[in-house]
């Protein structure tokens, strides 16, 4: 039993961290960078000094309306894909110290691995309970600091990412592992049109939930200056007949180390 126990894997989504420092009377003198509103921002290494304080807060965040001593679980409230229900125990949000950086950490805890689908899926639950869930209750709360106070943001409207990384011990090597998939689009049948191709390809990323990603692609596209260039770049999001096929396969024994979009 113990040994079956230890098999049990867990796999880290690290999402970056933001906030705002807000000064009480204390006297100090941010030289006109501090706005009375909107607080000093802060990055995820500015917030790693805050470390301590953030965790407790985390803590505290999760054990609030906890009949039992277990930490908020986020899978509790998951209504997707039953078989993601099966395989995922628990999802627990905590903060990760690494290299001088804070991180947003939700630990799943699994009964075996997700396929690349699953993982995808799961990546954008835990976006929304970053924005509308969890987080946007968490990034109410006024942490306590030296000199004042800060509030704590596990979602940002920009450069948000999840990035995963499996636990394993004693040590961990990072290997690549399936990245979200890239909905398929033949270059044929456009004639060479480079603006027929680029726009079915937007309307295939905005249909996949990749509305960013589409916009992005537009953006280099119109700043590409060449046809072929462009080829290469809107194949870069969709998969087409020049894409470079997508890394895939994990390692059950090794760190896995992606993103989630």
């Amino acid at each position: 039993m113990e040994q079956k126990e230890q098999e049990i894997p867990q796999i880290e989504l690290l999402t970056p961290l933001t906030g705002e420092f807000f000064p009480d009377d204390s006297g100090y003198d941010y030289e006109g960078e501090l706005d009375d509103e909107y607080g000093l921002p802060l990055d995820g290494e500015d917030l790693a000094q805050y470390e301590e304080s953030i965790s407790e807060s985390i803590r505290q965040h999760n054990d609030m309306g906890q009949e039992q001593k277990n930490p908020c679980n986020l899978m509790e409230y998951f209504h997707g894909s039953e078989a993601i229900r099966e395989k995922v125990t628990s999802a627990v949000v905590s903060a990760k110290h690494i290299d001088g950086v804070l991180y947003g950490c939700t630990t799943l805890t699994l009964q075996e691995f997700l396929e690349a689908p699953e993982l995808q899926e799961l990546c954008e639950y835990i976006t929304g309970q970053y924005a509308d869930g969890w987080g946007e209750g968490f990034e109410q709360k006024d942490i306590p600091v030296d000199g004042g106070y800060i509030n704590v943001h596990f979602y940002q409207r920009e450069n948000f990412r999840i990035q995963e990384q499996e636990i394993s011990e004693p040590e961990q090597e990072a290997v690549d592992v399936a990245v979200p998939k890239r909905p398929k689009m033949k270059l044929l049948g456009h004639d060479g049109n480079i603006f027929s191709i680029m726009g079915d390809a937007k309307k295939l990323l905005c249909r996949n939930g990749q509305s960013k990603e589409a916009e992005e692609m537009y953006r280099r596209v119109k700043e590409s200056g060449s046809y072929y260039k462009s080829l290469g770049i809107i194949s870069e999001y969709v998969e087409t007949e020049l894409s470079t096929p997508l890394k895939a396969g994990r390692s059950k024994t090794k760190t896995e180390k992606g993103e989630c979009r």
